[in-house]
């Protein structure tokens, strides 16, 4: 058998072995794919692993198989192999749920979707699902070695969605002049991104919007945060002037209005 397949392959045609081969052709099949697939010669691999699993139907190798057959898409790379990836390996977690290598295959499909993310100004549909992917891949296995990369992982994209959601805050305080629209969006980042890094531009933006609907002493408390919390930040100088000027001009409210 080994020579037989050592010799197909050898010629470089594909491997053909009946339903009646000898032991150890599904093994020598999935040996054969994996250097296929470490040579990066993907439809090859493919090839051989599929007919390890059209050949082998019952063989305690075709849950690897599936695995190196989503692989070979996943390392192929391009946005159409992303997809044809991802639904392999969700194959693969239906049909054999209990593989051991069934946390690597979920972190696959985080990653396969993490790599479709978008820039902040764009769409991020994409990074929400690879959101969603990590954490299942942290909840179901938490101690797998792919869970600590997982959350590293989790991190960018929570980072990618905070800046998107701080984007379209800012576009609608100082295109679209909708103070409501801006202060919606910017205490939703506050609120579902606390560890964002660029929460000192969503203080200062947050409460210019404030500002421009009316609310200057909801504002003036956005404007101390970033000033005593931020201080090399770009924007405490402007912070400092807008926070005077509206304390300020509550002095001179207080000395008007009558005891």
């Amino acid at each position: 058998m080994s020579s037989l397949l050592l010799l197909t392959f050898a010629c470089g045609g594909k491997t053909n072995i009946p339903d009646s081969a000898g032991e150890g052709g599904d093994q020598m099949l999935l040996q054969l794919g994996q250097q296929q697939l470490e040579a990066e010669h993907w439809e090859d691999a493919r090839g051989f692993f599929q007919q390890l699993v059209d050949t082998f139907p019952r063989s305690q190798y075709v849950g690897d198989a599936r695995i190196g057959i989503a692989d070979t898409y996943y390392y192929q790379r391009g946005a159409g192999n992303l997809v044809l990836a991802i639904a392999e390996y969700r194959d693969v977690l239906t049909f054999f749920p209990n593989h051991p290598r069934a946390d690597y295959v979920q972190y696959q499909i985080a990653l396969a979707y993490y790599q479709q993310r978008h820039n902040a100004d764009r769409d991020q549909d994409p990074t929400r699902t690879a959101v969603e992917e990590i954490e299942k891949l942290i909840e179901l296995y938490p101690n797998s070695p792919y869970a600590e990369t997982g959350r590293e992982l989790l991190r960018d994209c929570t980072e990618l969605l905070a800046e998107h959601e701080f984007r379209v805050g800012e576009f609608y305080l100082k295109v679209r002049k909708h103070c409501e629209g801006s202060i919606a969006r910017l205490k939703g980042v506050m609120e579902n991104y606390p560890t964002y890094s660029g929460a000192d531009k969503v203080y200062f933006n947050l409460a210019e919007a404030l500002t421009l609907c009316g609310s200057p002493a909801e504002a003036m408390p956005y404007y101390k945060q970033l000033i005593d919390n931020y201080p090399g930040s770009e924007f405490k100088e402007a912070a400092e002037e807008r926070l005077g000027a509206l304390q300020a001009k509550a002095n001179e409210a207080l000395i008007v209005s009558p005891p």
